[in-house]
């Protein structure tokens, strides 16, 4: 019996071939995919799937919690099929989202009493970040910006390269 196979039928849920290639690709992408991108990196392998069936698997995955959503800017649905306990660190200028092992930071203790009689059931935990990758990509344009400004000021005449305010 495949992996796959089995969280599903763990999590209480038959399992259909749609079922068990999502679940398959979800484990093996690491990306936190939108429905979309799985729909489409799914359809050259099995073209009959329908972005309506990943949505509705996608939905079932989430409430038997076989995966969990992550959030993102403009509110698109992304999923994380990992099921070791993690959080996760966004980055707010590409989007892209990392796996944070819980050892690596301390956590927040939940609340001890809630409003309304709530009881905690989860608590997750997501960084606000920027990735190394945009980091170099702006710290680059802020040199080429630099640097720029430096060329249009010696072309003036002025070679002070101090910024005059």
């Amino acid at each position: 019996m495949s992996h796959a196979v089995e969280r599903l039928r763990q999590a209480g849920l038959k399992a259909t071939g749609p079922r068990v290639i999502l679940l398959t690709a979800l484990e093996q992408n690491r990306s936190h995919p939108t429905a979309e991108l799985l729909y489409e990196s799914l359809q050259a392998d099995h073209p009959s799937l329908s972005l309506s069936t990943v949505y509705q698997t996608l939905d079932a995955f989430i409430r038997t919690g076989l995966c969990r959503r992550v959030s993102e800017a403009g509110n698109r649905l992304r999923v994380d099929g990992t099921p070791q306990d993690h959080d996760h660190a966004i980055c707010r200028t590409c989007g892209e989202i990392f796996d944070i092992d819980r050892q690596l930071l301390p956590r927040p203790a939940p609340p001890v009493t809630l409003p309304q009689d709530l009881t905690v059931t989860a608590l997750r935990v997501e960084y606000d970040v920027i990735c190394e990758t945009c980091q170099v990509a702006s710290e680059a344009e802020g040199a080429a910006g630099l640097a720029s400004s430096q060329r249009a000021a010696t072309s003036r005449g002025n070679t002070d390269r101090r910024r005059k305010f």
